[in-house]
């Protein structure tokens, strides 16, 4: 559906969203409260009038703003139901049924192009990492906030620390780590390279410690540690 040439043909349908909802298939039971179509169409308002708030802004910032102000409703919308955003088939009942408008928007100039079909393809495949709206959503769950609104992560540190387990899973630890990489003084690609160096010793260090995301204390100092290697290895 989404390898279209032309994006404007993707469009939403109320009538599919209500069979869907009607199909127990389509929508997965997750062991909560069954989402009303009501609060769906809430949902996709609101997501709506996000993505407004990028198509007001300049042709640089369009993505920057459409990414953080999607991310923020899915995590404003999911707060007491988190673990339904854990199912990837709610994602893709989401970006397939609910938003397929705003998934090709986003997928913008990869829509069409043979080459990019298998890329275009984990993008809207729910539980892949490059997921484009679930990605968005954990950016929010596991940073929160003050971090994700600050703007001072990058695209490129998102993916060094949300494409790997041990902060993905670990939100203190994932914070620590975001505020190492703001801190460090690097950009471009010196940056990314400090990332990927710090991930990679975080990784081995995890292999020799373990590393409880409930002691405060123990976090920082393993922090504090990495980064300190890191800067040795980069010299």
């Amino acid at each position: 559906m989404l390898f279209r040439s032309n994006v404007e043909d993707i469009a939403f349908d109320a009538g599919s969203l209500e069979e869907a909802l009607q199909d127990a298939r389509a929508f997965p039971p997750t062991g909560g409260t069954r989402f009303t179509l009501t609060e769906l169409l809430s949902l996709r308002q609101q997501l709506l009038e996000a993505s407004a708030l990028a198509d007001n802004a300049g042709v640089s910032e369009h993505y920057a703003i459409f990414d953080l102000e999607i991310g923020r409703v899915f995590e404003q919308f999911g707060r007491e139901t988190h673990g339904d955003f854990g199912n990837p088939q709610v994602w893709d009942f989401l970006t397939l049924v609910l938003v397929p408008d705003l998934a090709a928007r986003r997928l913008g100039g990869l829509i069409g192009s043979p080459s990019e079909k298998v890329s275009v393809f984990k993008r809207i495949t729910g539980g892949d990492r490059r997921h484009i709206f679930q990605k968005l959503w954990k950016r929010w769950r596991v940073f929160g906030p003050d971090i994700v609104d600050s703007g001072q992560l990058t695209e490129d540190d998102y993916v060094a620390t949300l494409e790997r387990r041990i902060t993905l899973e670990r939100r203190q630890l994932a914070r620590r780590v975001a505020g190492a990489i703001i801190e460090s003084g690097y950009t471009g690609s010196a940056r990314r390279m400090y990332a990927r160096t710090f991930m990679r010793n975080l990784q081995q260090v995890s292999g020799l410690v373990r590393i409880r995301d409930d002691d405060a204390d123990s976090v920082r100092t393993i922090v504090t540690h990495v980064h300190q290697q890191t800067l040795l290895a980069l010299g």
